[in-house]
């Protein structure tokens, strides 16, 4: 709570000098969404997007603001916006895949977490989320070999190793 308050704090002296600088308003908006208080994570969110109405990362953040709070019809809509404005944005993939997963077509959502990773091998969070889809469905080998990689991008994803060892459990390894 101290560090994000830090950053806010910061941020705040930032746009005391400069009142345009989007970075600053990102870094804000993200440490009110670390701490919970979305009302003022989409305040800055929307002051953000006043600046650069086009930032994707900014949209997506909004997306997670409203999936934070259960509305998943308004943060699909916020992640198929950023998509628009780049489609290969892996952030955006993983979570619009991710809800498709739990809440609508699981076969697009793998299809989204496919492209997320082939979109940025390195993101460890959309291999977690491909590894998870693949386990939802059924598909024991593929969901493993996404584990071994999310362990390999990020060894302290620990749900990573959790559901690797459950694979292991299934399989009486």
């Amino acid at each position: 709570q101290k560090k994000y308050q830090e950053v806010i704090d910061t941020c705040n002296k930032i746009l005391n000098d400069d009142a345009s600088s989007l970075e600053a308003f990102k870094l804000i908006s993200k440490s009110f969404l670390a701490t919970r208080n979305i009302e003022y994570a989409r305040l800055y969110l929307n002051k953000a997007l006043e600046i650069k109405p086009d930032d994707y990362e900014t949209i997506k953040d909004l997306g997670n603001s409203y999936r934070s709070e259960g509305d998943i019809k308004t943060a699909k809509t916020y992640y198929q916006q950023a998509l628009s404005i780049h489609p290969y944005y892996s952030a955006a993939l993983t979570n619009l895949g991710s809800i498709e997963l739990q809440h609508g077509e699981p076969q697009k959502g793998i299809n989204l977490l496919i492209k997320a990773t082939k979109s940025d091998p390195q993101f460890a969070q959309a291999w977690w989320n491909l590894a998870n889809g693949y386990f939802r469905l059924g598909n024991i080998e593929e969901a493993k070999a996404a584990c071994k990689t999310t362990i390999n991008l990020n060894p302290n994803l620990f749900q990573a190793h959790f559901l690797l060892a459950s694979i292991f459990m299934g399989q009486q390894k």
